[in-house]
């Protein structure tokens, strides 16, 4: 049912918070931003806060690095559905991550939250709001 909803999302807006938390660093650091999706492959990820940090991606073409182009797909592939059924997608989220714990919102179907474990125990938790679903 998930992925046949996910499967009719033309486009999609939100805000997110992000926090990083992380051994290195004294207390977490929080970003806060916007991502726009648009189906099939177009994601734009951008932060507001603390600094203005774009990051974009149009099928192939992309404005970032490998490895963060890396992470633009698996969002891509979870907002579209893809995540789901990609055996490939779940290969390259196991090698790069312990756990990645999603909260989906039963009334639109899109992620609200979503947690990160890394291989050395950093975390990441992104968590969306003003969700616009088209």
């Amino acid at each position: 049912m998930l992925a046949l909803i996910l499967s009719v999302i033309l486009s999609l807006e939100a805000d997110f918070v992000q926090t990083k938390t992380s051994a290195l660093m004294l207390e977490p650091q929080v970003s806060t931003g916007h991502m726009s999706y648009r189906s099939p492959d177009y994601l734009r990820w951008a932060y507001d806060k603390p600094q203005v940090l774009v990051w974009e991606m149009n099928g192939q073409e992309t404005n970032v690095n490998p490895q963060v182009q890396k992470l633009l797909r698996m969002i891509m592939a979870s907002v579209s559905g893809e995540a789901q059924d990609d055996a490939k997608m779940q290969r390259e989220s196991k090698r790069l991550f312990r756990s990645v714990n999603i909260v989906m919102d039963e009334r639109n179907g899109v992620a609200q939250r979503v947690e990160m474990i890394e291989k050395n125990g950093d975390i990441t938790l992104i968590e969306f709001s003003n969700v616009q679903v088209r």
